[in-house]
């Protein structure tokens, strides 16, 4: 029989679980992928209720809340406080499914300071300061002590689905397209991946138990955002400079992948190709591109 999966945050405004969705619809799953105004998260009658109803081999979990996304309706409306009952109000069922996997963050390693090719052997060596990276640091702590929950660590993902007024790497796209110059605040380094590597990952964790409960998930190799700009600048035949408002570099977010690459051998898709798919994603939806939004974040 095929695996059911309820795959959270897929609804009509997810990202992330929108292209795992489709990308785990091409094989023999079942998903079930609730919008929050069918399942609210924050509430623990609603969750106990919806997975006593349905029989689910596995949960994804990506939703998340975010105060800057717009307006909500939740039984909580508080970043720390929502994020953390989603997760417990899910990890609580434990018992009743395979296994449990949910996306971390780099934030966990504290984003107030220089996160430098980091191992998840330095995770708690400083607790975060911000509330979102506080709510990962202490996800991943129950994490750990879990049967069946994993922590696949995010540091950036490349997804055509992300908004220019969201995602840095759009947003570079999108003012490439609108003949606007390649400006950002500060230069610095990221570790990104591809949202189609997360999902090959994602049918591994599905299908074979993992020796360790977190992963840094991250390329081989760190870039800075100038790199990036080049690249989109490149593609885009922009006659535009790469300039940023600072100098020097700002705050490093770069993690060392060893562990999940020492355990399962994986192959990364180069950078130029998911910075080309993200490019090609906005150049076929420039009329959605509102000039007036591009810079509306990054000032």
């Amino acid at each position: 029989m095929s695996k059911t999966i309820l795959i959270t945050g897929a609804g009509p405004t997810g990202v992330t679980g929108k292209r795992i969705k489709e990308y785990l619809s091409a094989y023999s799953y079942l998903l079930l992928t609730p919008s929050s105004a069918e399942l609210d998260l924050t509430d623990d009658g609603a969750v106990s209720h919806y997975i006593s109803k349905n029989h689910i081999d596995n949960v994804i979990h990506c939703a998340t809340f975010r105060p800057n996304i717009g307006s909500t309706s939740h039984f909580v409306d508080e970043i720390l406080e929502s994020n953390l009952r989603m997760f417990y109000n899910l990890a609580k069922h434990n018992d009743q499914f395979d296994r449990m996997i949910y996306f971390g963050s780099g934030a966990e390693y504290d984003k107030s300071r220089d996160i430098i090719n980091v191992t998840e052997d330095d995770f708690g060596l400083d607790i975060p300061k911000d509330k979102y990276g506080f709510g990962k640091y202490i996800m991943n702590q129950y994490c750990r002590r879990s049967d069946n929950i994993y922590n696949l660590r995010l540091f950036g993902t490349l997804n055509p689905y992300e908004r220019y007024t969201k995602n840095v790497v759009s947003y570079l796209c999108a003012k490439a397209i609108k003949s606007k110059s390649l400006s950002l605040k500060q230069n610095c380094y990221f570790s990104f991946v591809d949202i189609d590597d997360v999902c090959q990952a994602l049918l591994l964790l599905l299908e074979i138990t993992p020796k360790y409960h977190d992963y840094n998930f991250v390329q081989d190799k760190k870039y800075m955002l100038s790199d990036i700009a080049m690249m989109i600048k490149e593609m885009s035949c922009s006659s535009s400079d790469v300039v940023f408002d600072s100098p020097g570099l700002n705050l490093e977010y770069t993690a060392n992948n060893s562990r999940w690459v020492g355990e399962f051998g994986f192959k990364f898709k180069p950078l130029f190709q998911s910075v080309k798919n993200i490019y090609e994603y906005w150049l076929s939806h420039a009329d959605e591109i509102e000039v007036s939004d591009i810079d509306r974040r990054w000032t």
